[in-house]
């Protein structure tokens, strides 16, 4: 604006000069008020904008209108928007733009012009015409320049930013390999160490079954069910641990099969009526009259959080009762249940973090009640996976109150198998008699358990030993055999390599030996990594008398008489 001051004053363009002077205050005051602060960008640019608008128009009008080259400063007008502000700001000052041109060739149809108006195109106008031109060029030049520079100057940033962001993403990626490893590791760790902590476990509860069936003296008694109660507890821990990796892991699954709520029910309330007895505190059981006999889903799980609840209560009880009651809804297809105790309670501090896994209440919780933590972390997670919903409510000094609401399909299946179906026992004692049977396990411990669990219902099978895969393969193809009993880990050869040689054998009597897995892991893969290399059936450790001896007599029980072997 000064240059154009300068330039008029010199060329006498007195039409434009007062306006130029007026516009070049008005530039002055925008400039000032905005480096002091006083105006922002968005709205000192606008307004600066604004004025170069209506100094073009102005300076157009005394200049010829359209004829001027004043008004080609109209193309200006929305790249400084653009380069100044953004697009949205920028097609407002297009329209603008095109306005300009437009009003100036109606005013010119409608015979509208400045009476003293000058041609920039006769005598020394063309020099200043020049000017202008040249000078707008340059603005255009400047502009696009700038749009360059900045396009560099982010095409810079961004390739640095990417730069920075390939390092990080390989910085990621080598800690999402190592966190894959180190999850390879946790799996294999807790399958190994549920593998040596299950193998003597059998040996304990095996034992602790065989004496519970034994004379005892007195005082005996009593030592035993400390042994029993003591081994299971043991091993529902090594259970919950292995829940808590299924379901991080996104490996956990349920099962879908018919079953009677009822009995379920009624074994929750006698496991834990022991420990209410012990404790001196009553256990209540409130069954609704509505609910339907037989549902369809997994009633391991459903007892496992049913046990977890109860136990948990329990557990916190120590004078009072702890009522269980069941109901369901027809409608909605919920089966609610809800546990209410008297024991020490919770604040709102202590319920707030009742599901964190490993985590109790309190640390003196943990010195006077025991326990893991992970109790209610799994029952939570098992509740949800039900897609059901799990509530606590609970005051301190008066109990607690647990609401848990499960999705339920009822089930339409008129027949479904019983775990103690009438008569069994006493089935596989007569088709089983004389049954014989190489027991694969390179723990004598476990080896004499077996034995004596088998014996304990069947004195009459005939039972012999291998402790590794090499002498197992001797002994089938010496001698015939009903049935192995195949431990995954052995010396040598483990249980999978000799199943995958007996499958290959030539000989139809080798080749088609039933063989039911002995496997201390619980892992659903570990036990379908079985049965797809030629294992007929599989069994988990600890071993459960009534579940071993029912899966030898669906096995063996097509035809067969073994008595006659």
């Amino acid at each position: 604006m000064v240059v154009v001051v300068i330039a008029n004053e010199a060329l006498d363009f007195h039409q434009v000069q007062i306006s130029s002077l007026v516009f070049l205050g008005i530039f002055a005051c925008i400039f000032i008020s905005f480096y002091t602060g006083a105006l922002s960008l968005n709205r000192a640019v606008n307004i600066y904008i604004t004025a170069g608008a209506g100094h073009v128009g102005v300076s157009a009008y005394v200049s010829g209108g359209l004829q001027s080259p004043v008004t080609f400063w109209c193309i200006l007008i929305p790249l400084y928007a653009f380069w100044l502000l953004n697009q949205k700001f920028a097609w407002f000052w297009f329209l603008v733009s095109i306005l300009m041109p437009v009003s100036f060739l109606l005013m010119e149809i409608w015979g509208i012009k400045y009476q003293e108006a000058y041609q920039f195109f006769e005598g020394d106008h063309r020099y200043y015409a020049l000017t202008v031109i040249l000078f707008l060029i340059l603005n255009v030049f400047i502009v696009g320049n700038s749009f360059e520079n900045n396009k560099i100057s982010s095409l810079n940033e961004v390739n640095a930013v990417n730069g920075e962001l390939r390092d990080a993403l390989n910085k990621l990626e080598k800690i999402r390999k190592d966190l894959e490893t180190a999850e390879k590791h946790k799996d294999m760790f807790i399958a190994q160490m549920s593998h040596e902590m299950r193998t003597p476990m059998t040996a304990i509860l095996g034992t602790s079954e065989l004496l519970n069936n034994s004379p005892l003296k007195e005082g005996e008694e009593e030592l035993l069910q400390i042994l029993d109660r003591s081994s299971k507890h043991l091993l529902y821990i090594i259970d919950d641990i292995l829940d808590i990796t299924k379901i991080q892991t996104g490996k956990f699954h349920f099962q879908k099969v018919s079953f009677d709520l009822s009995p379920i029910l009624q074994t929750v309330y006698n496991t834990n009526k022991l420990r209410a007895d012990e404790k001196q505190i009553s256990l209540l059981l409130d069954m609704e009259d509505d609910i339907p006999e037989r549902f369809t889903g997994d009633p391991y799980r459903i007892t496992q959080i049913l046990n977890n609840v109860l136990s948990n209560a329990i557990k916190f009880t120590n004078k009072g009762e702890v009522k269980l009651t069941v109901g369901f809804n027809q409608r909605a297809n919920i089966l609610a249940v809800t546990v209410r105790d008297t024991g020490i309670g919770m604040s709102e501090e202590e319920l707030s973090k009742v599901f964190d896994i490993f985590s109790q209440a309190n640390s003196d919780i943990y010195l006077q009640y025991g326990g893991t933590g992970m109790g209610l972390s799994i029952t939570k997670q098992l509740v949800e996976l039900f897609q059901g919903k799990i509530h606590i409510k609970s005051r301190p000094g008066v109990g607690t109150m647990v609401n848990i609401t499960l999705p339920m399909d009822q089930s339409n299946i008129a027949e479904y198998e019983q775990i103690q179906e009438p008569g069994l026992k006493s089935r596989i004692r007569e088709k089983l008699s004389g049954l014989k049977i190489l027991i694969a396990e390179d723990n004598e411990v476990n080896q004499l358990v077996i034995k004596r669990i088998l014996h304990s219902e069947i004195p009459t099978i005939r039972i012999e030993f291998a402790s590794d895969g090499d002498e197992v393969l001797s002994m089938v193809t010496k001698t015939d055999y009903d049935l192995v009993l195949m431990d995954i880990q052995m010396p040598k050869k483990n249980g999978i390599e000799t199943t995958k040689i007996i499958r290959e054998h030539s000989l139809p009597r080798i080749n088609t030996l039933k063989i039911i897995a002995l496997t201390a892991s619980a892992r659903k893969s570990e036990a379908e990594k079985c049965l797809a290399n030629g294992m007929n059936g599989y069994t988990s450790k600890p071993v459960v008398k009534e579940d071993l001896m029912g899966k030898i007599f669906h096995l063996l029980s097509e035809n067969q008489d073994f008595s006659a072997t």
